[in-house]
This record gives C-alpha cells, sequence and structure tokens, in this order.
C-alpha cells in the first residue's frame, strides 16, 4: 500500500450543548445519574485545556475562561460525590454556559484527542467492564488502614476512566477523616509530551510532608499506561498507590491485571440487574424483571432465553455465541471483564418464535442519553431501556435491504433509496462539530497496511489490491468530508448489510444505531458505506447522494475511509477465523474492492 505525508490543518468549531447536553437531558433521579454528568463535564474541560495548551487552539476564549468551567465542573463533581455517599447538599449545577469553542488541528496525532472531545467516550464501568461505584468508598477504608488519616492524599484519575472514580475517592476520604484530600485528572500522551497538569501534581507534592497518591483508572490490562503516569510520580518521600474499582496495590502499576478482584457490591436476591441474571439457573430472575417493566409486552408464561451469534462470527467464525461473563470458563481467563455486550439475548416463546430483542448499550445515563437518540431517529418503533438494555420487539420476517434492492423493481428500488436517504439524513442533522475553512485531512496507509497485516497473520489471507486502486484508497481524505460536519455514529462497529434489513410491509430498519461504542463519522462517510456495502450501482449511489442533499463527488471522496472502515470492522468481528470463514472474507474482501473501484469510476479489477 501507498501513503503519502502532507499536514493536515483545519479548524473545528465544537458544539459544547451537543457534547454534554446529550447527557445532562438523560439525567433521571438517581444521584449516580447526576455524578456521572458532572465527572463527563470534567473529561471534556479537562481534554479541551490539555489542547490548548499543547497549541491546538484558534478562536477559544481565554484560557482562564477553560479553566473557570473546569473549576466549575470539579465542583459539580465533589458535591455530587458527597450526594452518592448520602450527604444532603445544595444542589450544584451539572453545566453552564454552554457554548461553541473552536480547535485548531495542525498534526495527525491531535485528532485523536479532538475526536475524544468531540465524541464523549462512554467510561468502561459503564461499558465493557462494568464496576459498582459504591465499592470505592472500601478501598479508601483500606488506604486509611494502611496510611492513616493524618497523611496528605493526592488521588490522580487518568482520563477517560479514572475521571469517573476520582472525586468519589476525595469524598470518601473525606468521610473517613482526611483533612487534605485533593484530586486531579491526567491524560497520558501517546507521543513523548508530558502529561497535562504534571506541573500542578509537582506542587502539590513539593508542599506536602509524607504524601500520599493513588492513581485511579479503568481495571488495567498491561499496566502501561498506569505506568507512564506513575513513571514521572515517583520520587523520594511520594507513598505511591494504584486502584480501580474494587481494587487497591501497592507496587507495579499492571500487577491488578494479574490477579481479579471483585468490582460488583454483593446484592440481595430482589435486586439483581438483568446482566447479572445470564447464567441459566438465573434466567427466570431475567424474566421475571422484565414482567415488571411498565408497558412492555406482555410475555407468555413459557418463554425462554437465548444467547444470539454475532453476523462476524455467524459469517467468518465457527458460529458459537459468546459464554455470558460470569461463567466460570470466562471467569477463570486472564483478564475476564463484565461486559454483557457480547451477549445479546432474544426472548423466544416455547414455539421458538422471536419475541424481543435485548442489546447491551450501556449502563446509567450513557445508555440512557444514547437509547433516547436512537427513539428520536425511529419514533414507530418503540423501545425499552432496562439496566444498560434496549429492548425491541421482533420486526418478524425480514431480509437484509441488498437484497431486497437488487432483486426489486424499479418502483421498489426508488422507495428504498428514499427510505435510506430518510435514515442517513435524521443520523446527520445531529452535527457536533463543524469545520471551517476545509476539513483536516487524515491518513489511511497506516490502517490498511494494518488491516492487511492482520488478515494475513491471523485470518491466512493475502489480498491483492491493484495499484491504482491502492493508490485511491492509500491517500490523505478530509477527515470530516467536504460538508467538514462532525456527528457521533455507530458507523465503526454498524456497518455490516444486516444492520439494513426491510421487513414484511417493506419498511426499511437500521439496528444498532446506539453510538457508545461508534466514533466520529460525517454525511458523506455514512453514505459512502451504505452504497459499499449494499453495492450500490453508481447511478443509485448518485440519486442516493442528491436526496440526502449531498454532492457525490464529495461522497466519492470518502470511499476510502468507507472502504476501511468497513475491512476494520470484518476482521474485528471474529475471533477465530474457520475455514469456510477465511473462504468467505476473502471473498467479502474482493467484493468490497470492486465496488469500491466501481463507484470511485475505476475500470473493472
Amino acid at each position: 500500500m501507498l501513503s503519502t505525508d502532507a499536514t493536515p490543518t483545519g479548524v473545528i468549531r465544537l458544539d459544547v450543548e451537543q457534547v454534554l447536553g446529550r447527557l445532562r437531558d438523560a439525567v433521571g433521579q438517581e444521584n449516580l445519574d447526576r455524578y456521572l454528568v458532572s465527572c463527563a463535564a470534567v473529561q471534556f474541560w479537562a481534554d479541551l485545556l490539555a489542547h490548548w495548551k499543547s497549541g491546538g487552539a484558534a478562536t477559544i476564549s481565554a484560557k482562564d475562561e477553560i479553566n473557570r468551567k473546569l473549576r466549575r465542573a470539579e465542583s459539580a463533581a465533589d458535591c455530587a460525590a458527597q450526594g452518592l455517599l448520602g450527604r444532603v447538599l445544595a444542589a450544584h449545577p451539572i453545566a453552564d454556559d454552554l457554548s461553541s469553542v473552536c480547535l485548531q488541528i495542525t498534526e495527525d496525532f491531535r485528532l485523536a484527542s479532538v475526536s475524544k472531545l468531540i465524541h464523549l467516550p462512554m467510561p468502561e464501568c459503564c461499558g465493557y467492564d462494568l464496576a459498582d461505584l459504591e465499592l470505592i468508598a472500601g478501598d479508601g477504608e483500606r488506604l486509611t488502614a494502611q496510611v492513616g488519616i493524618s497523611r496528605p492524599v493526592l488521588i490522580v484519575g487518568i482520563r477517560s476512566g479514572g475521571t469517573y472514580l476520582a472525586p468519589l475517592w476525595k469524598a470518601a476520604l473525606t468521610e473517613l477523616g482526611v483533612a487534605d484530600a485533593h484530586w486531579c485528572t491526567v491524560r497520558p500522551q501517546s507521543t513523548n509530551e508530558a502529561i497535562d497538569e504534571l506541573e500542578a501534581i509537582q506542587a502539590w507534592i513539593d508542599g506536602r510532608f509524607a504524601p500520599v497518591v493513588v492513581v485511579v483508572d479503568d481495571r488495567p490490562d498491561t499496566g502501561d499506561t498506569m505506568e507512564r503516569v506513575a513513571a514521572m510520580l515517583r520520587e523520594p518521600g511520594v507513598d505511591l498507590w494504584f486502584s480501580s474499582v474494587g481494587q487497591l496495590w501497592h507496587g507495579p502499576a499492571g500487577r491488578a491485571g494479574l490477579v481479579q478482584f471483585p468490582t460488583l457490591a454483593v446484592r440481595g436476591c430482589r435486586d439483581l440487574r438483568l446482566w447479572e441474571c445470564l447464567l441459566t439457573e438465573d434466567h427466570p430472575r431475567f424474566i421475571e424483571r422484565l414482567r415488571r417493566v411498565p408497558g412492555l409486552p406482555a410475555l407468555p408464561h413459557d418463554v425462554q432465553l437465548q444467547f444470539r451469534c454475532s453476523h462476524g462470527e455467524l459469517r467468518y467464525g465457527s458460529g458459537r455465541t459468546w459464554l455470558p461473563w460470569n461463567d466460570p470458563k470466562i471467569l477463570q481467563g486472564r483478564r475476564p471483564l463484565v461486559n454483557p455486550r457480547k451477549t445479546p439475548v432474544a426472548v423466544c416463546g416455547a414455539d421458538s418464535q422471536l419475541l424481543l430483542h435485548l442489546r447491551f448499550i450501556g449502563e446509567g445515563v450513557f445508555g440512557r442519553a444514547e437509547f433516547r437518540t436512537a427513539q428520536n431517529m425511529d419514533c414507530a418503533r418503540r423501545g425499552w431501556f432496562i439496566d444498560g438494555y434496549v429492548a425491541t420487539a421482533d420486526i418478524g420476517p425480514s431480509e437484509p435491504f441488498r437484497e431486497r434492492f437488487h432483486a426489486a423493481s424499479q418502483s421498489v428500488r426508488a422507495d428504498l433509496l428514499a427510505q435510506a436517504a430518510g435514515w442517513i439524513t435524521v443520523l446527520t442533522r445531529q452535527v457536533v462539530a463543524l469545520a471551517h475553512d476545509g476539513s483536516p485531512t487524515i491518513a489511511l496507509g497506516p490502517r490498511w497496511s494494518a488491516v492487511m497485516d492482520a488478515m494475513q497473520e491471523s485470518r491466512g489471507l493475502s489480498p491483492v489490491v491493484p495499484e491504482r486502486l491502492s493508490a485511491f484508497l492509500t491517500r490523505r481524505v478530509p477527515w470530516l468530508g467536504q460538508t467538514g460536519k462532525a456527528i457521533r455514529s455507530s458507523l465503526r462497529y454498524a456497518c455490516g448489510g444486516w444492520h439494513w434489513r426491510v421487513d414484511h410491509y417493506g419498511r426499511l430498519h437500521r439496528f444498532q444505531a446506539e453510538a457508545n461504542w461508534g466514533d466520529v463519522s460525517f454525511p458523506e462517510l455514512e453514505l459512502a458505506a451504505f452504497a459499499l456495502e449494499n453495492r450500490l450501482p453508481p447511478a443509485d449511489a448518485r440519486v442516493l447522494a442528491s436526496l440526502c442533499g449531498q454532492a457525490y463527488p464529495s461522497v466519492r471522496e470518502s470511499l476510502p475511509l468507507a472502504a476501511l472502515t468497513i475491512a476494520e470492522a470484518r476482521v474485528r468481528s471474529v475471533r477465530a477465523v474457520s475455514d469456510a470463514g477465511r473462504i468467505a472474507l476473502c471473498q467479502d474482501f474482493r467484493q468490497l474492492m470492486e465496488t469500491t473501484a466501481e463507484l470511485a469510476g475505476f475500470e473493472a479489477l
């Protein structure tokens, strides 16, 4: 694969209301919701300040204004943390002065930090590795039992995950009698830059006698991230500790990755959440929990649960479903995660008729916000948000858009394209950021090389791409297309043909539109990916672009990134490729290349 080395440049105007407002509007009655949203605001303003300090700001308001908003968010997080511990305090606003800010991007690596600002990813404790934050109080007790309450304690939260732990750590220590407890957050850089807030941390340490520093983050894998932070904090006189929820250790940063500790609080039999009822013996509790959900259709007496296998595993792998996160075989693994996302559930009648589908999209306010967004995009299909799951009724017999479209008459094709345009348009109206004076460009060559290496090393495939198409695929492309409109999208994992299905009545449905595990996208990319995955002829792709109000040349320019997104998703979708899956993966890759060439206007491969 070929690549170029041009430098990106651009100014991005970020809509703060779109970023933080969706979470704020989803806050319920629980104190935990308010706490999580306050921590999300801390993460956003801290990342924005770090970007400003590193020279990535253009027409941002003054540095002290960003600082003011960060300190206000930190105060709100402190107040909400005390509320979680049962203290009744005056309500503190979650957000204020929501406005827009401008960011300047001059290097590729800054795109990653801006992506985090736009997407504001869900913390692992609400998604990939669920954890009960109430356990932090016990972690604080274990620390004070070791170091006492008279020494000053600094909690350093590693963004993103540690942002949601640090304020509660301070509140717990204060409740235990620690008079000098302070917290801050840092985000280690992938480059050789020093971590942000290092000077402030050093000043705090220098001004205390025998300080205790606790580095907090999500449960570590290798411990490399924690170690990069710890390396800058180790010095004589500093008592360095590490913690994730339910874990506290002294010594090497990655030690907790070797021994597993509980991350969930012990609960009574009446308070189990759906994702705690996935083992066969707990299925009656799962079903009983569903029966108590207001508005959910009444379930027959003799229903049963089935775990669904992902389409990637069905097409490319062995076709075996994932085991539940709490299956003994999983718990004995190297790094078991409390991750119910991998086991979507179907509720079936006695005759195996599908009644309900449940997918885990994120706990608490993060899941609820995403649920609300998806419901607003598909008002005709009702859903329910239960313990982090979205539950929807089965739509009945259906087939993929691609199959229905290519076998349909011209009038039916026109109707299906109009429906697809409606789906894409409603998604792309939710603009979070806008690029001015040209979108910054990104290099695709390294990512294409990684895909090819993965297909070669773990899949045993050696795809060959013609030189002209390779040059087209690996050239730099506008990060946000010609429109420059950034949106939050599930495209990263929901770009398969099976995510677009047509029911018995000819209605087009889009599945898995929730973006908590997605990324930043833009209108032309959504269009290009749809056209590629559904193998639209060029004429129909142009019609679809016109229906969406987009210029086809801009869609064409986004084909390399769309093809890359699809290829990455396919490689990522399967654990171990079967012999038949290897053939299917190779065929699908070749078809992807042929469709890309056709839509780009190249001669047939």
